[in-house]
């Protein structure tokens, strides 16, 4: 009874569902893009790097080359669907899994 409990309260809490994993293609509100698979990422400008990979965050720093380099990225789960990407501290912004174009 006590387990059937503990599901239904974490069932109610929002947020309480975790999102599978943070690895994937991940777009931003106005067209960039980064690809993370494990502890690589092809970041928005298209060169990959390294990182520090956790299955629901992912920190990097950005390679020389493109836009905010040298900056500190983190990106944490928030669903499976959705990622909040700050750089070097700044207010996060909210980053959705990328879609297929089909046609």
């Amino acid at each position: 009874m006590i387990k059937r409990g503990l599901v239904l309260c974490a069932l109610l809490v929002p947020g309480a569902a975790l999102a599978d994993e943070i690895s994937g293609e991940w777009c931003s509100p106005d067209g960039q893009s980064l690809t993370i698979r494990d502890n690589r990422v092809v970041a928005p400008s298209g060169i990959e790097t390294d990182g520090r990979y956790s299955r629901h965050r992912y920190e990097f720093t950005m390679p020389e080359g493109g836009a905010d380099a040298g900056a500190a990225i983190v990106l944490q789960q928030r669903s499976e669907e959705e990622v909040l990407y700050s750089i070097d501290g700044s207010t996060p912004v909210s980053w959705t899994r990328c879609r297929a174009v089909t046609s």
